[in-house]
């Protein structure tokens, strides 16, 4: 008796670890380096209503000053959520001046859960 609980008390921990050691490596994340030319989204109205452009410039620059998501969505219909690289703030908070304008901007691109995001490391208005 006491044998078996013996073995029983290794098997439990093993079949732990090969489970755990078997399912797919979701936790990993790919980066890279991008950069991407773009409008500058609300993402609150963008979401909401496809609100966007010259004529949303307004409540996209109250929304993003307010505290709003930002997204920029590229030429070729692509939409990332734009985060703020929490060491270096001056990018993020540049990029609140451009509300419904295009920019381009580099960053480190990250996919988490299907969302694509960028922690944003420069801006500049597009050429």
């Amino acid at each position: 008796m006491r044998l078996a609980k013996f073995f029983f008390s290794l098997l439990i921990p093993l079949i732990t670890i090969f489970f755990f050691s078997s399912l797919p490596a979701q936790q990993k994340t790919e980066t890279k380096k991008v950069t991407f030319k773009g409008e500058v989204l609300d993402l609150a109205c963008y979401i909401a209503g496809e609100k966007k452009g010259a004529e949303h410039k307004k409540c996209a620059d109250m929304c993003i000053k307010g505290g709003a998501p930002i997204g920029i969505l590229t030429d070729d219909g692509k939409v990332y959520l734009i985060v703020e690289n929490h060491s270096k703030s001056e990018p993020y908070e540049k990029l609140k001046n451009y509300a419904a304008e295009k920019v381009t901007i580099t960053g480190v691109l990250y996919q988490r859960g299907g969302l694509p995001g960028v922690v944003i490391e420069s801006v500049e208005p597009a050429k």
